[in-house]
This record gives C-alpha cells, structure tokens and sequence, in this order.
C-alpha cells in the first residue's frame, strides 16, 4: 500500500509540473511572446530589429537623407547628407536612434503586427523581413548644407520656418556628427568638448538677452506709447553692482534714442527706461502672451534641457528693483530655445498667430508609389494684432538696413541681439524673408560664442540668399 501511494503521488507531481510547463509554454507563446522578444538580453530580438528593412527619408525635393543598403541580415543604414544629422538624427542597433529616426520609429521600422492575409503569408510563412514605410521631411537639404557650411567650426544653432504653415525647412545645431561614422568614433563624439549629441536649436535653453526687446516692443506697441519718444543717455551701457553689463551691440551715432533706434543698435537703456517708467508692466504677462509657458517642440524630438540660472553671477545682493530690470533687459529666470525663437518670428511676420512647426510632411507605404501626406496641427496661438504684427516688422525692416549684409531683392526684417547665459555670450540674429506671392520664411541664428558679429553676418547671408526662390 505505501509502494502504491508513492506511484500515485509521484505521479500527481508528474502531472502537475507537465500542466505548469504547459500552462508556461501557452503563456509565453500566445500572451508573453512580445515581452520575452523585448527583453534586451534577447539574441532574437537584436535579430530581428537586424533584418527590418527600414524605410527611407527624404527631403522635401526628395532628396535622400537616409537609406537602408546591403543584404538581407546584412542592412545598414547609411547617411547621403551628414549635415542633416540636427534634424535626421541617427539609427544603430549598437548605440539607439535619435532625431527622425526615433520621432518617426513607428513609420519607419514598420508595424510588427501582422494585419492582413498578405503579411502573415509573407512574414509568417515567407519570412520575408519586417518592411517600413518611406518618410519625407519638410527640410530642404540644400538651404541645410549652405548653413552648416557657413557655421564653419562654430558652435550654434540654426532654424528656418515656413511661416505660413510652421514647416521646419532647416534645422541646424553645430558641431554635428557624420552618422556614418559611429562605429569608429562613438568614444570620441560623446567626450567631445563642444557636445556634438546635443541638439542646440531644440534643447538648447538660453536667456533671450536683446532679443526680449522684440516682446517689450510689442507692448508699447499695443499699449499706444509714443514711439517717437527719445530717451536721453541711451547709448549708455547698464552697469549692475555685481559685475555683469548690459551694453549696445552696435554703437548709435547720437546718445538719444527711440525705441525702434534702440531696436536696431541693440541698445538696453531706452528699454530698460521704458520699462522702469511705464507704470504696470508685467513682464511675466508679456512673456506669457509670447508662450514662454508652453514653448513650442517637436513631437518625438528632445524638449530643451533643464538649466539652472542663479539669480545673481556673484555673492553681491541686488535690489528688487535691478533683479527686475535685469529679467526685463532678458537676463533674469526666462529662458527659450532657438525653435521657440523661430515660431514668434514666423507669427511676428505673418498675422500675429504663432503656429506648431512640423517636420514630417508625407509618408509613402511599403510596395507604393504614393505619398500621403502628414495632418498639420491646424492649431494657433494668437500672440499680436495684425496690426501691431505689421509694426513689428517695419521696424524689423530698419533694422536690417542697417546691418551689413547683403539684401536680394526681398523684403527682409531683422534683429541682432546678445545675451550672457552662463558664463558664455550668445549673439542672436532673428528675423523674416518675405518673398511677396512666393514664400514668408522666418529664421533664428544663434552663436553661442563671441567670435565677434562678422560669422553672424556672414551666416545671415547665406541664409538669406539661399532662400532666394529665383
């Protein structure tokens, strides 16, 4: 009898641990099989992420800017214009993705869901690889490599919009990466001084400096100030207790100033006296109606980084009254990144309504020739009248006539403006390009160093000639 209760216990064990097994193997097959083919430590998954053919993208002339080539378990990706890197980003199955590579990922490696009869057939039984779709993008590789080449070895930032629609035509930050060359160069580029990973023209998050003058402006405008109102001593620089200075970019041929002077020399105190003067101005109001609350970014793209900004650059205590003097001359908490920039210069030279910047414009489905095209966000923020829109601008207009860079024949507006962020100076070059019935652009040029205002023009150029459609 004990010999008989062994059998049977044994045996209910046996079946116990067949039913587990079962039970596991049931899960793991049917619920289970796409966490397991995740997991990282899976030699499957880099398997099967290997043989994906992704799909191509393209600029907006159908230009390409990434492609996948080889054989099957052979792919690559390769990178037919390095300069676009800023905006195309990169894909490795050592090293991640980034840029439209990742934002766009879905499109790109296509659905690993098996939808209809045709894929089960070709991925199930055929084996065929995982195919993706094609994506093309709003950037105009051309306008890309002018302005990459005009950064030379400089470190900055670069954004050009559409501004009717808020298409990304450029989007530049330097030093970059040849994509290309990861493999080799990986150790290098992310120990690398001038932080080549780093996308400046959306996460780089500077203080506006002169460029506030654009919001302050803008207020006077709809607030009926007379513009024609000189300000004595205005060519004098703004000295804080605690070292820092605020002085004119460009040096006025007369110590009283206008606003829309102080706009084109770039000069603080006629803004910083108006500010001082005007009783109940609200600087976070302003900056709030501009949308420093809810800056502008690009779905599936970084947003800008964290930075810590003391109130003060050393241990000597301001007033109240010179913290808020320094936050209205654009060096106090408030900080934007050039995209941001580039959106309030496209609505500043259009109707006042500052619209969401896209990149992806079509997508074209594997084994197709057709293109469809992406849904726009049709939404906007107004920001100014059309009215104080079209003020703006006139002074933007003055002010590019007294830069010395070269005018094509469109109607151009711009402002140059320096801002201190850290312990480095920025100089800012933003504006428009209105080619009447063509085309409205809007830009944004930052260089984080002060290599002096000569690069700055000579990248304005190029991008101003660049855009020209003739």
């Amino acid at each position: 009898m004990a010999f008989s209760r062994g059998i049977h216990h044994l045996l209910l064990g046996t079946l116990a641990c067949l039913l587990v097994i079962g039970l596991s193997a049931t899960y793991w097959a049917i619920a289970g099989q796409d966490s397991l083919l995740l997991r990282d430590d899976n030699p499957r998954r880099i398997e099967a992420l290997a043989s994906v053919q992704r799909g191509n993208i393209f600029d907006r002339h159908g230009r390409p800017l990434a492609e996948t080539v080889g054989q099957a378990k052979a792919l690559q990706r390769r990178y037919p214009m390095p300069s676009t890197f800023s905006a195309v980003g990169y894909y490795s199955l050592r090293f991640g993705a980034s840029g439209a590579e990742v934002a766009y990922d879905h499109l790109l490696a296509g659905s690993r869901e098996v939808r209809t009869l045709r894929e089960f057939f070709d991925r199930r039984l055929l084996h065929l690889p995982q195919t993706g779709s094609d994506i093309r993008l709003s950037i105009d590789a051309t306008l890309q490599d002018a302005l990459v080449t005009a950064f030379g070895d400089s470190r900055g930032a670069a954004v050009v919009l559409n501004a009717l629609n808020g298409e990304i035509l450029s989007l530049v930050s330097q030093p970059g990466v040849d994509a290309n060359a990861l493999d080799e160069d990986w150790e290098k580029l992310v120990a690398a001084e001038g932080q080549p990973f780093f996308n400046r023209a959306l996460q780089g998050n500077y203080q506006p400096g002169g460029a506030i003058y654009t919001f302050l402006l803008a207020h006077a405008i709809t607030s009926g100030f007379d513009l024609t109102q000189p300000f004595p001593q205005a060519a004098a620089p703004i000295k804080f207790k605690d070292g820092m200075t605020i002085a004119c970019v460009f040096e006025p041929d007369s110590n009283e100033l206008t606003l829309t002077d102080a706009y084109a020399y770039a000069c603080p105190a006629p803004f910083g006296a108006y500010f001082l003067s005007e009783p109940g101005i609200d600087l976070g109001a302003i900056l709030k109606r501009f949308a420093f609350d809810n800056p502008t970014a690009l779905d599936g793209f970084p947003l800008p980084a964290p930075i810590n900004l003391p109130a003060a650059p050393s241990d000597i205590p301001l007033t109240g009254e010179a913290l808020e003097l320094r936050a209205a001359l654009g060096q106090g908490d408030e900080t934007t990144a050039p995209l941001h920039m580039a959106a309030i210069m496209a609505a500043v030279s259009t109707d006042g309504n500052l619209r969401t910047p896209f990149m992806h414009a079509a997508t074209r489905l594997p084994g197709t020739q057709q293109w469809r095209d992406a849904p726009a966000d049709p939404t906007t923020i107004p920001l100014v009248s059309a009215e104080a829109a079209q003020e703006l601008r006139a002074v933007m207009r003055r002010s590019w006539s007294t830069l010395p860079i070269e005018t094509s024949a469109a109607d151009v507006g711009a402002q140059v403006a320096m801002s201190q962020s850290g312990e480095g100076i920025q100089l800012w070059l933003n504006g428009f390009v209105d080619y009447a019935d063509e085309a409205t652009f809007s830009f944004v040029v930052l260089l984080e160093e002060d290599e002096g205002l000569s690069r700055l023009f000579s990248i304005g150029q190029t991008l101003v000639l660049a855009l020209d459609p003739s």
